[in-house]
């Protein structure tokens, strides 16, 4: 009996852990992959890991980028993202991605990115990314509950009209009217 009982106290810890990376294995391969443009590349190397952080660039939607939202509604056909837009109270959204406030970015979730890349490909992303010709994508992978994971990245050349955005000068804000004081 004593032999079952150090048996079964050696393999049930075994068996949990084994469960704990299924769930998470099916959990990661699970929902619906977006590619999202992204820029403000930094390719970092600390102890915790190779990864790539940068800003999703939301096309569409300017207030993704300030932060402004903790959800947003995905248009398009997957992967392909036409737009996202604010999500607005009981309209039906099918591809909803929902701010994760415990996540390493917290409240900006939304708008910066984190991915983990292997040792091998660091520095061939790292030359990809000082590259200012080429458009930087991530895949991220969306859930039903609306949590999402970058799960890849890619780089594109730049189109014509990025070229001539990224090489137009700069817009100065204009100054407001100067009133006249009447007397």
């Amino acid at each position: 009996m004593k032999r079952y009982a150090r048996l079964a106290a050696a393999v049930l810890p075994l068996l949990g852990l084994i469960g704990l990376w299924v769930q998470s294995h099916r959990t990661y391969n699970s929902g619906t992959d977006w590619e999202v443009p992204i820029e403000g590349y930094d390719p970092r190397d600390y102890l915790r890991g190779h990864y790539v952080e940068f800003s999703y660039d939301w096309p569409g939607h300017d207030e993704a980028r300030d932060g402004a939202l903790s959800e947003l509604c995905l248009v398009g056909e997957a992967p392909r993202l036409r737009e996202v837009t604010r999500l607005v109270p009981g309209q039906p959204c099918a591809h909803l991605v929902r701010l994760d406030a415990a996540g390493v970015y917290r409240m900006n979730g939304l708008v910066n990115g984190r991915l983990y890349i292997g040792q091998d490909r660091a520095e061939q992303l790292q030359q990809q990314l000082r590259n200012r010709d080429q458009r930087g994508i991530v895949t991220i992978r969306q859930r039903e509950d609306g949590s999402f994971t970058p799960i890849s990245i890619r780089f594109r050349p730049l189109t014509p009209a990025e070229v001539a955005e990224r090489d137009a000068p700069p817009i100065e804000p204009s100054a407001p009217p100067i009133m006249e004081q009447q007397p």
